[in-house]
């Protein structure tokens, strides 16, 4: 069995995905997507292979693999199989020595995470982010591209912030929390609340 590491899902975050751990030096030993019509089709020169009727795909052993699925209910749900899940950290980020990454979570290319922060389990901090000192991270995140974190902030489980959204100094997003694109928050945000706009504000209220 080979030791690189299977992708799963074969769309176009897992481009992103692959991209960054062959920067990283890693080989990819695959794809694996449940799209039948997608069968021995080529991601970035990697084969897409799909279960078949019955199959225990995984039950072959332990592989290292990494979950390209960029929805964070689900990435939840697939993180449950038992596996060796990666880190994918971009050789063109700039992460600090004393920075913490969970298992399958993904750092791509641009990216800079400052001293002291914490990255929790299968969160994407994806591309040319910022994310300044002590800020904390939970399980399944999604931090869009260019986003900014000042320092201390802490982001909730399963939390979405949208593509060049800001947080200011110490906010706490709490978990579910969805934060639109290109919003400045400038207070906490409660568990499950959607926010948007300068300075956000609770969306679905007069």
């Amino acid at each position: 069995m080979s030791r690189g590491v299977w992708v799963l899902g074969g769309g176009g975050h897992a481009k992103v995905v692959i991209a960054t751990l062959e920067s990283a030096g890693e080989t990819i030993a695959g794809v694996y997507d449940d799209d039948q019509t997608k069968e021995g089709a080529s991601l970035l020169g990697s084969r897409i292979v799909t279960p078949t009727p019955g199959e225990s795909w995984w039950a072959e052993g332990t592989r290292r693999a990494f979950i390209a699925i960029g929805n964070n209910t689900i990435r939840e749900k697939i993180a449950a199989i038992a596996a060796e899940w990666v880190v994918a950290q971009h050789a063109n980020a700039g992460v600090h020595a004393s920075v913490s990454a969970g298992g399958g979570s993904l750092i791509c290319a641009g990216v800079v995470i400052q001293p002291d922060t914490s990255i929790g389990r299968h969160v994407i901090v994806n591309t040319s982010c910022s994310i300044d000192h002590d800020c904390v991270i939970d399980d399944f995140a999604h931090i869009g591209p260019g986003v900014t974190l000042a320092g201390g902030v802490s982001v909730g489980r399963r939390t979405f912030i949208g593509a060049g959204a800001t947080i200011i100094p110490g906010v706490t997003l709490g978990a579910d929390v969805t934060v639109g694109a290109g919003s400045v928050v400038l207070r906490d945000v409660a568990a499950g609340q959607t926010v948007a706009g300068v300075p956000a504000g609770e969306m679905g209220h007069e």
